[in-house]
């Protein structure tokens, strides 16, 4: 069994969204909680949710290429 290891960065990139998408889950909560009206914070969120995947899904593609 050889498996590679994924660099740090790839982590930290998880971790970083993470991070980032929590806060403006929980942040576009209480203010509808509190408010009774959704910020920016939830379209904020998507945007960034679809950023992080296209930005993965190309990344995974161009590696695939490179591959084979």
């Amino acid at each position: 069994m050889n498996q590679k290891k994924k660099p740090p960065i790839d982590n930290a990139y998880f971790y970083g969204f993470l991070f980032y998408s929590t806060v403006l889950l929980l942040w576009s909560i209480y203010d509808f909680v509190v408010n009774d009206v959704i910020g920016f914070q939830l379209p904020i969120l998507f945007i960034g949710f679809a950023l992080f995947l296209w930005t993965k899904f190309f990344y995974l593609q161009k590696k695939a290429k490179e591959s084979s």
